[in-house]
């Protein structure tokens, strides 16, 4: 009696269809990555701006290293990002890294006085100087 030949393995086209499913799965996951990623960039320089923004209002009442209040004048803005006592504040004693795409982002903290009040600003710049858009 002549044994049957078993079959193990898989055929051209059983392999063929799981290289087009695991394609389709590919060009799907792919943009939805980009955008999760993108989202996530712009949390994490919302949520840093925040911080930035409350080390300025911490840093304008508490006087930083003088331990008076700063006062500006009417119409005048300061960037306070290179003073010492203001980046004290932070952990390691330096503004937070950027999120931007480039990874060569910076922040300003800029602090305008008017006669009818005193605003903070936060933004994100990438290395060529362009705002990333997404100020808190």
């Amino acid at each position: 009696m002549r044994k049957l030949m078993s079959k193990k393995g898989f055929t051209l086209v059983e392999l063929m269809i799981v290289v087009v499913i695991l394609g389709i799965l590919v060009a799907v996951a792919v943009p939805i990555f980009g955008a999760v990623t993108k989202n996530a960039r712009i949390k994490s320089c919302k949520s840093n701006q925040r911080v930035i923004k409350g080390n300025m209002e911490t840093f304008m009442m508490t006087g930083g290293a003088s331990g008076e209040a700063i006062t500006l004048g009417a119409g005048t803005s300061s960037d306070i990002k290179a003073e010492a006592s203001f980046l004290s504040l932070f952990d390691g004693g330096a503004l937070p890294k950027c999120p931007s795409a480039d990874a060569a982002g910076t922040y300003s903290a800029l602090v305008t006085v008017t006669t009818t009040a005193t605003t903070y600003n936060s933004e994100c710049t990438d290395a060529t100087g362009i705002a990333e858009g997404h100020n808190a």
